[in-house]
């Protein structure tokens, strides 16, 4: 406020995302225009799919760009979503849309437009649909006030559930379709502290990964894992840590895990140094720049 109160300062800030890539040749800017995110390889790394959101559609629409031939379409021109999969053959795209009374609701879409979305009918709130090698559908559902693990046909039929454990978010599934992580909230059960933990996607078992929030995500050849931890001084990091043939899931400390520090010595952890969301190897990988802007502005006041 000025001394004689005649006007204030403020400041007025925007937030720009775009999703880019990095290859043997260095970091690409994918996104040309609006707001991108979600950046995810095609099961076979020819393609890179992002969410986009331009002005011209309400909300969020999927792209899709060619790497080979460096072509930038629309998947499904008009429909808006929160979040997304893709098939590994590329040919079905499961999203989450918000209905007018705020409830999130999945649809199933042919990727080539042969026909238009079918919402899977469903009494919850359900969101973060992940495909499977064999087509069926890992996903989040409200039930009591709470977020469990689904899975389900693409259809909506056979719809069981994974876990009787609570879960927070879901961060990934393993390319072999095996393993789901996903952030928990704890239980008296057996994780009474909340952290990351893998499902196996058949509900035989459950394995502690870290006891701090972490993202981790699978590069589509299952060989890697790459770990960011959001919350903490480093959040821009992510690190590369290998899978272990036998269990899926890479090396694990044998107690509490709450940093980086706790998987082995950081100095022999590759380091990427932003927060991956999708990658086809440690030098092949995706994702999501911000780009704050802020200005200040003398505001008269009457």
């Amino acid at each position: 406020m000025a001394s004689d109160g005649k006007s204030m300062v403020t400041a007025v800030g925007s937030l720009d995302r775009t999703v880019w890539m990095h290859d043997q040749d260095g970091d690409h800017q994918i996104s040309s225009e609006g707001n991108a995110s979600s950046p995810s390889f095609s099961a076979d790394g020819s393609k890179l799919y992002f969410l986009m959101a331009n002005g011209q559609t309400r909300g969020n629409e999927l792209w899709v760009k060619d790497l080979s031939s460096g072509k930038t379409e629309r998947v499904l021109p008009g429909n808006s979503m929160q979040d997304y999969s893709v098939s590994r053959d590329g040919k079905e795209v499961a999203f989450t849309t918000t209905d007018q009374s705020g409830g999130s609701n999945l649809w199933v879409a042919p990727a080539g437009r042969r026909s238009s979305p079918v919402r899977i009918s469903s009494t919850v709130a359900e969101d973060s649909p992940f495909f499977l090698p064999d087509g069926d559908l890992i996903f989040r559902a409200v039930e009591g006030g709470s977020n469990f693990l689904y899975r389900m046909k693409i259809d909506g039929s056979a719809r069981h559930k994974i876990s009787q454990e609570r879960i927070l978010d879901i961060n990934g599934v393993s390319p072999d379709g095996r393993w789901v992580v996903t952030g928990t909230t704890g239980s008296e059960e057996g994780h009474t502290k909340s952290g990351i933990v893998a499902f196996a996607v058949d509900g035989t078992s459950a394995v502690k990964v870290s006891d701090a929030y972490c993202l981790l995500t699978w590069d589509t050849s299952g060989k890697f894992v790459y770990l960011n931890f959001p919350d903490q001084r480093e959040s821009s990091n992510s690190y590369v840590l290998p899978v272990m043939r036998d269990s899926g899931l890479p090396k694990l400390p044998p107690t509490e895990a709450e940093r980086i520090e706790d998987f082995g010595n950081p100095k022999s952890i590759t380091t990427i140094p932003w927060p991956v969301e999708s990658a086809v190897s440690p030098s092949v990988y995706a994702y999501t720049r911000e780009n704050t802007r802020r200005n200040l502005y003398r505001v008269p006041l009457p």
